[in-house]
């Protein structure tokens, strides 16, 4: 679950259960006090752009892989390596890799993880591990999944990086060997470039560096070289299910109000379902209505409490698609103008709905005792 998940999670659970009379006067406390907090205000800020900053290297690095993987793809048509999945193991309740590829031929498939940017590589590492075995426990479903019949004993992990990450990730990569008898097999691929232009394998380890640590055939020849991935013969999405929140906004907001371009109807409205299918179209995957759901219900919900857009009534509706409709509060009636008019704000807002989130919890932490219901805030953790 992702962290505005969570959030969101407090959220509803503080407003149906919880936000009344002395509870609501405790997060109204809490949360002036913490607005008034240097120390709180700038620890929010931090984890607000920590996670916006995580969620543009994650974009960065998967369409990359996409667009050099993907079917007539620029390393994908010189080898017989090919994308077959996104978050791969996410139905299978194992925590997913970011993407799949498989080679056809001889029934491999490699595994690529994100290493997070504030990630030690030794957590991302024995997270792979306990990862592995749920895929070798569900080989039969996973292949069916991604139409390749693959051998448990060809499953290979590449850890993608940032270049200056890699003497540390490949220290902790041969830590792990040394420490391991029959270790998994894991390679460092280099993700350079602001948009991730270059791909490339990492085999300069402080022991045992060359050979062994590039992948055989075409594609260790194609990485040792290394790669650049400038464009792809696909349109590649511009944000993923877990992108963060602000990142989402300059797309939604100008897709949206461009809907009205021909129509009498403000540019400032639209409607849940013409969120939905913008989502639907731009997501990759096969369950990409199901998460397009998921994700118009959860900015909407978060829009909505921060007050970026409101509900129109039903008398004032002119979408009539059979969804509630929303308006951007905005006055400004061009595309880009709404944006930017929203947008202005937008960090600040966020920002302080981590700290009202806080004070939430801490009402409901009061509320439990209160009542005598047994915490369990552990859900709620961020």
């Amino acid at each position: 679950m992702s962290s505005a998940e969570t959030e969101l999670e407090v959220l509803e659970y503080y407003l149906s259960e919880v936000d009344n009379g002395n509870y609501r006067n405790i997060k109204e406390e809490e949360f002036e006090n913490s607005i008034e907090d240097e120390d709180a205000v700038e620890a929010a800020e931090e984890r607000y752009e920590n996670r916006r900053d995580e969620a543009q290297h994650k974009k960065k690095v998967r369409t990359t892989l996409m667009a050099a993987f993907l079917r007539n793809g620029l390393i994908e048509r010189v080898t017989n390596w090919e994308f077959k999945k996104l978050f791969p193991l996410r139905t299978l309740d194992i925590d997913s890799a970011d993407v799949l590829i498989g080679n056809q031929t001889d029934g491999s498939i490699i595994l690529i993880i994100i290493l997070p940017l504030r990630q030690r590589p030794s957590t991302g590492i024995e997270d792979a591990v306990e990862m592995l075995e749920g895929v070798r426990d569900n080989n039969s479903t996973l292949s069916d999944d991604i139409g390749l019949d693959f051998r448990n004993d060809r499953i290979q992990t590449a850890i993608a990086i940032e270049p200056a990450r890699a003497n540390d990730t490949a220290t902790a990569i041969e830590q792990y060997e040394q420490s391991n008898t029959n270790p998994e097999e894991f390679y460092v691929w280099r993700i350079a470039g602001t948009q991730g232009e270059k791909i490339d394998v990492f085999t300069d380890f402080p022991r045992n560096s060359g050979s062994d640590r590039r992948h055989d055939g075409d594609l260790g020849q194609e990485l040792v070289e290394g790669r650049e991935v400038m464009d792809s013969p696909h349109v590649l999405p511009d944000f993923f299910y877990d992108t963060h929140h602000s990142l989402l906004l300059e797309h939604t907001v100008t897709k949206m109000a461009s809907n009205r371009n021909e129509s009498e109807i403000p540019n400032t409205h639209f409607s849940r379902q013409e969120l939905q299918d913008y989502f639907r179209d731009t997501l990759h995957g096969s369950d990409s209505n199901h998460k397009a759901t998921q994700l118009a219900d959860r900015v909407l919900r978060l829009w909505e409490h921060i007050e970026l857009v409101t509900e129109v009534k039903s008398s004032n509706d002119q979408i009539g698609d059979g969804s509630t409709s929303y308006r951007f509060k905005s006055r400004k009636q061009n595309p880009k103008s709404i944006y930017d008019d929203i947008a202005e704000d937008y960090d600040q807002r966020s920002v302080e709905f981590l700290l009202e989130v806080e004070a939430m919890e801490k009402a409901i932490d009061q509320f439990k005792e209160d009542k005598g219901i047994q915490a369990d805030l552990a859900a709620f953790s961020t």
